[in-house]
């Protein structure tokens, strides 16, 4: 399967970590605390001036820029972390259908909402599944969540991370059916839900403190799975739960901590089902990264999410760059590197 086309969207708002501290019944110096061991300063935030309708546009505006030349896409898979319903001006989905003529050709759309941070790992199975069987051509992934609907306190995890907002888009294809040149080239899926942890969100200070625990295991299972090269220097896109876990990760593990991208943590928080996607857009913008300078290198994305949901998958290039011609001038917010 090809990935043909990514666009990322990450809001211009940011809020302090201490102010949502503050709103989740917090102090400051719990908010000081927590921004230095968990390396969370502030999340993206969208602003209440804008629906998610406005936040999908963009992302819809900008694949659709990448695809000028290749045909439209017939499915669609929404992927959202938080299952919550659209606000009074309507569902966001079937208002794009309606409006942006790139979504005209959509035969069938499919939403995923249960599998939280991993889902668009998921959504990449379900893609392939759709493709390898012949009922689809070319597969539209949207994803991402906005929180300016909730208090600032639903940012909140304590002991784990802050909620940011971001959003992105993917267009698949089967391999057989892209240009030999186009995009990337998604290797490996490796998917899991471990039951023990299936109190999500809703588990006691203990059930949650086991879940944290668990991170490095359940990192490690998935990328033994997927045939993770623990002695290369490919990089590793993980999900941003917080500086400490993954710290902890490469100490347990050996791996060299310069190979796990956490250069957006600090600014933009953890984003719903996104950072990984959000990172890669960084590689394939960076000219340094080894996944532009080695057409055999590949880069693992990574996430976990409440309720036990793990998914990661390798991606390559499929030929040499530049895999997406307009990456560079496509999306209006730049992210931090």
């Amino acid at each position: 399967m090809r990935l043909t086309a990514l666009a990322t969207h990450v809001p211009d708002g940011r809020i302090d970590a201490e102010q949502i501290i503050r709103d989740a019944g917090g102090t400051p110096s719990e908010a000081r605390v927590f921004e230095r061991l968990f390396g969370l300063g502030q999340v993206a935030g969208c602003s209440r001036l804008e629906t998610r309708f406005d936040q999908f546009m963009r992302i819809m505006e900008d694949l659709e820029a990448q695809n000028a030349d290749a045909p439209p896409p017939d499915t669609l898979i929404h992927v959202r972390g938080l299952p919550m319903r659209d606000g009074v001006s309507g569902a966001v989905m079937p208002r794009l259908r309606r409006e942006f003529s790139f979504l005209s050709q959509v035969q069938q759309k499919f939403d995923l909402d249960q599998t939280n941070c991993a889902g668009l790992i998921w959504a990449l199975e379900l893609a392939r599944t759709l493709l390898r069987a012949g009922r689809a051509r070319v597969v539209a992934v949207v994803a991402g969540d906005g929180h300016e609907r909730l208090r600032l306190a639903d940012r909140y995890v304590p002991g784990s991370t802050l909620m940011g907002d971001a959003f992105c888009g993917l267009l698949l294809m089967a391999d057989r059916s892209a240009p030999a040149d186009a995009g990337l080239h998604i290797g490996p899926i490796s998917l899991a839900c471990h039951p023990r942890f299936s109190f999500g969100y809703r588990g006691t200070s203990a059930q949650m403190g086991t879940f944290f625990a668990a991170h490095g295991q359940i990192v490690c299972k998935t990328l033994q799975e997927l045939g993770f090269d623990w002695d290369c220097r490919s990089a590793l896109l993980p999900h941003n739960v917080n500086r400490l876990a993954w710290h902890s990760f490469c100490a347990e593990t050996g791996i060299s901590a310069d190979r796990v991208r956490l250069g957006l943590l600090p600014d933009i928080g953890h984003c719903y089902t996104v950072d990984p996607f959000l990172l890669l857009k960084q590689e394939l913008i960076n000219p340094t990264s080894s996944l532009n300078n080695d057409p055999t290198t590949s880069a693992t994305l990574m996430s976990v999410g409440m309720g036990g949901y793990a998914a990661g998958c390798q991606v390559r290039a499929a030929a040499v760059p530049p895999y997406f011609p307009n990456l560079q001038r496509s999306g209006s917010h730049a992210l931090s590197a």
